[in-house]
């Protein structure tokens, strides 16, 4: 069979400098008591790139020593100095320039955390100005920030103002990435019955995608880690789902709320979801590479999402805009549909259901050969040579990558390569 080497190419917005070459897996909050025990076992757990929300001075400044101890990305944050969270700032005097200036030898800090969820127009506007200053002083480096999600108190779905938000937002950061976060176990949407089904999580995530199109950005998304809206339970394949809603919608980065409290203790050492994260970010470590290469195109839900949400429905697609899928889709199952730039289309399916395995079985369109690619390698394997139909059993909360191809064509696997 033969094997094609295809090219993909960084990505990024043409208005900003900073441009992503591989899947970013990130946390929030990567501090510890011991920050050497904290970085490490960040490393180990398979993250590519650490955060430093909350952290004092020293924790910053020991960080960026055991990221290049280490290898690690650091995306460098110090409130004493400069940015902010929410309406809150910590410095007197903005010295972004100095932090930039100090680190600028430092080849694992990849960029600098500007603010976190800035709210109004002031801080919009001083975000701005920093993301701006850290471009020209440092135009290799990321100037990141995060925006709020719906659920804020101010910028709602219910009062009707978020879209107006997240949209001010992108107009008035540009930012080179758009972020977002969205934190549903323990909500008052959310409960044992219902799962996510009734989650606005969906609708954050489509309208980020549809912001991200329409302002040519890549889209990151912070996942729950932990338990801090003190939910009767939280499981492992929650968060596992919730990763891989984020990949359902084209996200390029899934950060981790947060490191801190999941999978570091307040000492730094190993914590409760430890051997999980690292299991699901092998995972991504090699699907990542093809993810890279995709444009999310659609993304389909069954029935039982948002019934009767307007915000929803305007969102998304339905199964008579498949380009694969016929009649069906299973309750707690969805899909999203990609594209390579190359001809060449895939298709992510998710089992939302964290507490059921599920034995999914999709009707197709016409006869497809099936490709799945692998979780272990990265690597593409025929699953059908020709089917009408694909049948996989998915865990709680898991989700499959396949490449789609007709099945009268000539087969060939795929391998891109950045360029």
């Amino acid at each position: 069979m033969q094997h094609k080497i295809l090219p993909r190419y960084p990505i990024g917005s043409k208005r900003r400098n900073w441009k992503q070459d591989h899947f970013i897996l990130s946390n929030f909050s990567a501090r510890a008591n011991n920050m050497k025990k904290a970085i490490m076992n960040c490393k180990d757990a398979g993250f590519n790139t650490v955060e430093l929300g909350w952290a004092e001075s020293w924790q910053c400044d020991e960080a960026v020593q055991y990221c290049e101890e280490f290898g690690l990305d650091l995306i460098y944050q110090n409130l004493d100095r400069y940015g902010g969270m929410q309406g809150y700032r910590r410095y007197k005097k903005n010295d972004l320039e100095g932090v930039i200036n100090e680190l600028k030898d430092k080849k694992h800090v990849i960029g600098y955390y500007i603010w976190d969820e800035p709210w109004y127009d002031d801080q919009l506007a001083e975000t701005r100005a920093l993301v701006d200053e850290c471009e020209e002083k440092a135009p290799e480096k990321l100037p990141f920030s995060v925006a709020i999600p719906s659920y804020n108190t101010d910028y709602t779905w219910d009062n009707e103002k978020f879209t107006e938000y997240l949209e001010k937002y992108v107009k008035i950061i540009d930012p080179p990435i758009l972020s977002l976060d969205y934190y549903p176990v323990g909500m008052r949407e959310h409960n044992e019955e219902v799962q996510f089904d009734n989650s606005r999580m969906w609708c954050d995530l489509g309208l980020m995608k549809r912001l991200g199109e329409k302002y040519d950005m890549p889209i990151w998304f912070y996942y729950q880690g932990l338990n801090h809206h003190k939910a009767k339970f939280f499981i492992f394949p929650m968060i596992r789902a919730m990763m891989y809603a984020g990949a359902l919608y084209g996200a390029k980065g899934l950060q981790h709320f947060s490191a801190q409290g999941s999978i570091l203790d307040e000492e730094g050492d190993r914590n409760i979801f430890f051997d999980d994260q690292k299991k699901i970010h092998e995972e991504f470590k090699n699907l990542g590479n093809t993810l890279m290469a995709l444009t999310c195109k659609r993304v389909i839900h069954d029935s039982l999402v948002n019934p009767n949400c307007e915000e929803f429905t305007s969102l998304h697609n339905t199964l008579a805009d498949s380009k694969f899928l016929a009649n069906h889709l299973p309750e707690r199952v969805s899909v999203s549909e990609f594209e390579d730039g190359h001809g060449n289309s895939y298709m992510m399916i998710l089992n939302r259901d964290y507490m059921t395995q599920k034995n999914v079985a999709l009707p197709l369109k016409s006869a497809y050969r099936i490709y799945e690619v692998s979780k272990t390698d990265g690597l593409q394997k025929v699953k059908y040579n020709s089917t009408e139909c694909i049948e996989v059993m998915l865990n709680p909360g898991d989700a499959i990558l396949y490449r789609i191809q007709n099945a009268a064509d000539e087969p060939f696997t795929i391998e891109y390569h950045l360029s």
